[in-house]
């Protein structure tokens, strides 16, 4: 389907857009000029989220957004007392129209100093591992580290456009690196035996090894993390749904405590 360009309201560039995307924004838009959200308990107006493809935090499967984010939106949400519409894009775009208040957030988001300039986060909605993944039968045996650098010596996978952290990403620098267009794609690798690491987020990997058959039974990981990424969920500055964000963060603890989130996790991951 062809794109149709449409400008940005705020600055003034150009966007490439689908038609079922202008339909999207020209209802939030609408749903802007109604009344201010009420507190937890009553009728609020439908908050307009972005997602983007991310398995197993969302994908899009026969026309519907699934996954791990999708379900913690939906228990949030609803005990918040408010509907979503959620659309995905690509993560680029749904920044972008965070940026401009076009969307009202994002859930599963890592905290960056760019991303801060327009954004206020929620408290840790996830936290997630990086670990090492190797194949169940290298040759060479189990991979451990107790600095980044014994890394060093290992040909490595990486996913293209992809950070892992401020220490690894240097480390990359001085590595034997493959890069490819995603995290898939190196587990690929890894079972031929093209490379012999690769960095993965623990629940993207499950997730694809529960989605992926020929994935299964087929890695091993290091004992520790290179990395802790804490995700949150990004609110937009220009949303009135940031004068909720202490309510939020009392649903977050609230989800956390009565394990609802670590069951979601587990449902698409075990």
């Amino acid at each position: 389907m062809p794109s149709i360009e449409t400008t940005s309201r705020i600055s003034g560039k150009r966007i490439h857009s689908r038609p079922w995307e202008m339909a999207f924004l020209i209802a939030v838009c609408i749903l802007t000029a109604y009344a201010p959200l009420e507190a937890r308990g009553k009728s609020l107006e439908p908050i307009r989220l972005g997602a983007f493809e991310y398995p197993p935090f969302y994908w899009e499967e026969k026309g519907e957004v699934r996954g791990i984010a999708v379900e913690i939106i939906d228990q949030l949400f609803r005990r918040l007392g408010t509907g979503t519409s959620l659309r995905l894009f690509p993560l680029k775009r749904a920044l972008g129209y965070a940026r401009e208040g076009i969307i009202d957030g994002i859930m599963i988001l890592i905290k960056t100093p760019e991303r801060t300039e327009f954004l206020y986060y929620t408290d840790p909605v996830i936290t997630v591992r990086g670990l090492i993944w190797f194949a169940a039968d290298r040759k060479g045996g189990l991979v451990h580290f107790n600095r980044l650098e014994d890394l060093r010596p290992y040909v490595t996978g990486a996913t293209l456009g992809y950070s892992y952290g401020p220490e690894f990403d240097e480390l990359l620098k001085t590595m034997k690196v493959q890069r490819v267009a995603s995290d898939y794609l190196n587990y690929k690798k890894l079972m031929a035996h093209r490379i012999d690491i690769f960095p993965g987020n623990e629940i993207v990997a499950k997730g694809l090894f529960k989605r992926h058959p020929e994935l299964r039974g087929k890695f091993n990981h290091s004992d520790r993390s290179f990395i802790e990424w804490k995700l949150h969920m990004g609110i937009s500055k220009k949303s009135p749904l940031a004068r909720y964000i202490p309510e939020i963060n009392t649903i977050i603890d609230e989800l956390d405590k009565a394990g609802l989130i670590r069951k979601t996790v587990e449902k698409f991951t075990e």
